[in-house]
């Protein structure tokens, strides 16, 4: 299918060129939100063009971005200790305003969602799974990491049996964990740290990115990457595929007009 392109508005081309500027010049959350809300545009107006060209260094940025945030300090156990523990995500962020964390809600991802409302507001080297923790019927915990914000959540008043009983009530391709497999208490980022965390993402977003590949039509199989860039925002293959299907359309439009 050849998708028409509309005109885009003129300052795209511009807005490109200064996030590339941002991004040479290593301001990383920068150059991150200048390309993201180019990219929102372009896509919004079918401009396959921009789009084939600013996704290798968006994605170039992202790359840089969770690099840093790695560096940080890793706590992957921020999770409520029952219906009354309330997490704040400001006192998260005061205490951890450098790192990768896993925030998990008393059966809400309110606390990891304000976490990385502030990472934006304050241009933080830090980020957040999106979790939430039930109650198990014998008196342990169970962790939810959910792909996205779009759907609800089962509430925690009633423990589970199980993980087996938890999933299907959780939006799809999320990914249930006991709170005794997460790592506990906060570690210095190492390599060991990141390859830990970056194995996280990637089975959070594998199926996202699956979904997107059978695609048969190119704009579907866009909406799908992009997807799974909502999923993991620093998501590479995302971002390449991205950027080699718009690359596509721009080919096939050009051969389009070139034979009317």
């Amino acid at each position: 299918m050849t998708a028409t392109a509309a005109a885009p508005p003129p300052d795209l081309q511009s807005r490109c060129d200064l996030g590339q500027q941002q991004l040479m010049r290593m301001e990383y959350l920068e150059a991150d939100a200048t390309l993201a809300a180019v990219e929102r545009e372009a896509w919004a107006a079918r401009d396959f063009d921009t789009l084939s060209r600013l996704y290798m260094p968006l994605q170039e940025a992202r790359r840089q971005r969770r690099q840093r945030c790695g560096e940080g300090t890793v706590s992957l156990d921020l999770i409520a200790e029952g219906p009354g523990d309330q997490i704040e995500a400001r006192h998260v962020i005061e205490n951890y305003p450098h790192g990768q964390l896993l925030v998990a809600g008393w059966g809400s991802i309110a606390p990891a969602l304000e976490v990385r409302r502030l990472q934006r507001q304050h241009a933080l080297y830090v980020e957040t799974f999106l979790a939430a923790v039930y109650r198990l019927a014998d008196g342990g915990k169970i962790v939810a990491i959910i792909p996205s914000e779009d759907q609800p959540l089962p509430p925690a008043g009633v423990p589970v049996r199980d993980a087996e009983e938890l999933l299907p009530q959780l939006p799809p391709h999320s990914i249930v964990l006991p709170e005794a497999q997460l790592p506990q208490g906060p570690q210095k980022g190492t390599w060991e740290t990141y390859a830990h965390v970056m194995a996280m993402w990637e089975r959070l977003h594998s199926p996202f990115l699956i979904a997107a590949d059978a695609e048969q039509d190119p704009v579907a199989r866009i909406e799908g990457y992009r997807r799974a860039i909502r999923v993991d925002y620093a998501c590479e293959l995302a971002h390449q595929k991205l950027s080699d299907t718009a690359r596509w359309l721009v080919r096939e439009n050009k051969h389009a007009v070139a034979g009317a």
